[in-house]
């Protein structure tokens, strides 16, 4: 079709497990925050298992976030995943420049890259867009004020208008057992429905981490 104008077809996406609110699908641009190293990790290494059950998962960022015995539990060979280390947005936008289409791309700590701009966004809503990946920036904190969520992705992300998904994710436990406190703060239009807080046992998956 000529010009700017493509039609419009179904697209398939990745949920990190079953009971997560949101799936991500390609040609997407999401971003969480997980104020708990727990949380956090739970959220990595099941997107990039499942990501890596449906085709090909990169992962790029300052540092390695996620643990090659954990994947191997979860089911996946952790070698078939492509891993970058990366310090600023202009290498993080170099690196895309590697990643084959409609593959799932996690970036870990994107606030903490030198030289994070308000176009560095859009050239990755524009990679998102034209590569058919699913672009998900994740960052995990300890200092999050939860009491102005729109203000926090704001400062951390500089527009989060752009971002098709918004989520915070938080575990609580009482007694040995354990919940992923998720709240969807924006969603795709489809999932609407998700929109607000999400409450998900999540003791297997636990286990499976911490091997207890």
């Amino acid at each position: 079709m000529p010009g700017f104008f493509q039609p419009v077809e179904e697209i398939s996406g990745v949920k990190p497990f079953e009971g997560f609110p949101v799936e991500f699908s390609r040609g997407s641009l999401s971003a969480l925050v997980s104020t708990d190293e727990l949380a956090g990790s739970l959220f990595v290494h099941t997107l990039l298992s499942e990501a890596l059950k449906a085709g090909k998962a990169y992962h790029v960022g300052p540092k390695r976030v996620f643990s090659p015995s954990i994947l191997r539990t979860l089911e996946v060979e952790p070698s078939n995943l492509l891993s970058a280390s990366v310090y600023s947005a202009d290498e993080l936008v170099q690196a895309l420049d590697y990643v084959e289409d409609d593959s799932t791309v996690l970036v870990s700590q994107f606030p903490t890259l030198k030289g994070v701009s308000r176009e560095t966004l859009l050239e990755l809503r524009r990679r998102a867009d034209e590569g058919s990946l699913t672009l998900v920036l994740h960052h995990e904190t300890l200092t999050f004020n939860e009491l102005d969520l729109p203000g926090e992705f704001a400062r951390l992300f500089l527009l989060p208008e752009l971002f098709d998904s918004l989520i915070v994710l938080r575990t609580s436990s009482y007694r040995g057992h354990y919940k992923l406190n998720a709240t969807v703060l924006k969603a795709p239009p489809e999932q609407i429905a998700t929109l607000g807080d999400h409450s998900i046992p999540v003791d297997s998956l636990v286990r499976t981490l911490t091997g207890r």
